[in-house]
């Protein structure tokens, strides 16, 4: 299958590690350019020699960029990216999570905080990539969510309203840039093993009164499938959606939780 990725131009944001790592070498596998964008500069530059040594041909650019800062690290953070690999065709938003805790356990601060990165965070940084994405012919951005959008609950109360507003975001930038030719569409995954799987793991252990092994078999045996998300997971869906095979799909979030989600997506 033609994917007609190769030598495309990607922004990847939180690329340093988890899901946004793994869906930058998938991209790369396919011949894709590189912006890696992150608080984590060690690791984006441990990630662009791994993937130069790897892929000889390929171009990357490592942007250093805190999303809670605002339009002010934003905007010279797109501008970095542009210069150093001269456009956009894909921007994948992966940067962001949320506080894991319930509602008196979350102060304000924490609110603020990763709210900046997203919902608030992906709107401007596909604000400021929009004039370059709309010189692509093949433009796509693809958002990463979760599944908490749909289904509230559990023991992260900020999760719910964080993805919706990115679900919802999605769908309100799929119907404007359509008539640009522009895709926007979403991924959800379920609880994945990457960091914040200990945290919930931990938490699950302590709101059940359950060892550590016990809360692990648990939140296993809620996924139909048998086995929890790897980033890897993730990258597979965010390739295709990149690709010309995906260019009627937009406006969509696609769950990839095994699935977990107990409602109709």
């Amino acid at each position: 299958m033609d994917l007609a990725l190769q030598g495309r131009i990607a922004f990847v944001t939180g690329a340093s590690r988890g899901i946004g790592r793994a869906i930058s070498l998938a991209l790369a596998a396919e011949g894709v350019h590189l912006g890696l964008f992150g608080r984590d500069i060690a690791r984006c530059e441990t990630l662009a020699a791994e993937l130069r040594s790897q892929y000889p041909d390929l171009r990357t650019c490592v942007v250093p960029l805190d999303l809670e800062r605002g339009t002010a690290a934003i905007k010279p953070a797109v501008e970095a990216g542009i210069k150093a690999l001269g456009g956009v065709d894909i921007l994948v938003n992966c940067a962001g999570g949320a506080y894991r805790g319930r509602l008196d356990e979350i102060p304000d601060e924490s609110w603020e905080r990763y709210f900046a990165v997203k919902p608030l965070g992906l709107i401007r940084m596909t604000r400021e990539a929009l004039p370059y994405l709309k010189q692509s012919k093949q433009a796509r951005i693809i958002n990463i969510s979760g599944t908490r959008g749909r289904e509230p609950g559990g023991p992260s109360v900020m999760s719910g309203p964080i993805n919706l507003g990115t679900l919802s975001i999605t769908k309100a930038l799929a119907n404007e840039f359509g008539p640009l030719g522009i895709t926007v569409n979403a991924i959800c995954p379920g609880s994945t093993d990457t960091g914040r799987w200990t945290e919930l793991v931990n938490i699950t252990a302590r709101d059940r009164g359950v060892s550590i092994e016990e809360a692990t078999r648990h939140l296993v045996r809620e996924v139909p499938l048998g086995r929890v998300v790897v980033p890897a997971d993730i990258a597979g869906l965010t390739v295709f959606l990149a690709s010309r095979q995906a260019a009627m799909i937009t406006g969509t979030a696609i769950n990839v939780d095994g699935g977990r989600t107990r409602g109709i997506p």
